[in-house]
């Protein structure tokens, strides 16, 4: 169906719960036929992401920049996967492939990627559907931020609205099925 270029982190987080939306989201990714590109980890939240699109048999695409490309973080079993030469060409490849993104939880490399891709789409750079799945409230305040600079007027309401905010694995479940339609 749609290549979905998700963005997540290296780290599985505090809560269990973290674990099974990496999962879910790779169940749900198969599911509706999509085939995923990733960051090429082999850890944390990407791990597991790879892990299950992997286990079905799903088209699984890892880009890593050479420094990252060590056996105990590359992963191994992702039979499409590019090393580059620095996360700028990581991102300029992802992007290149990437007809939907979507954001899991993460840390500052999730957000930078985040921010980039919204920026892109700010800039009309691409008109690709962006989601970010709010687990637990991971983004509350990154979205009471967001509206902050709104009320400022350092962003206006086109520009959050870029941002497909899903509170629920089953919101994310529906967005990915919407995206089989659309793409």
């Amino acid at each position: 169906m749609a290549r979905i270029c998700v963005f997540c982190g290296s780290q599985t987080g505090k809560a269990p719960s973290f674990e099974s939306v990496a999962k879910n989201v790779g169940e749900s990714l198969v599911k509706h036929g999509h085939s995923l590109v990733y960051g090429g980890g082999s850890t944390g939240q990407m791990g597991l992401l790879a892990d299950t699109m992997l286990q079905g048999n799903a088209e699984v695409i890892g880009i890593i920049p050479e420094a990252l490309a060590l056996p105990e973080l590359m992963h191994s079993e992702v039979h499409d996967m590019r090393v580059v030469s620095d996360m700028h060409v990581r991102k300029a490849e992802m992007h290149s492939l990437a007809e939907a993104y979507l954001v899991l939880p993460g840390g500052l490399g999730t957000l930078e990627e985040l921010f980039e891709t919204v920026c892109w789409a700010q800039l009309d750079f691409h008109s690709a559907p962006i989601a970010v799945l709010n687990h637990n409230g991971l983004y509350d305040h990154l979205i009471h931020l967001l509206h902050e600079m709104k009320e400022q007027q350092f962003l206006t309401e086109r520009h959050i609205s870029l941002l497909n905010l899903l509170q629920t694995q089953q919101q994310c479940d529906q967005w990915l099925e919407q995206l089989s339609s659309k793409l």
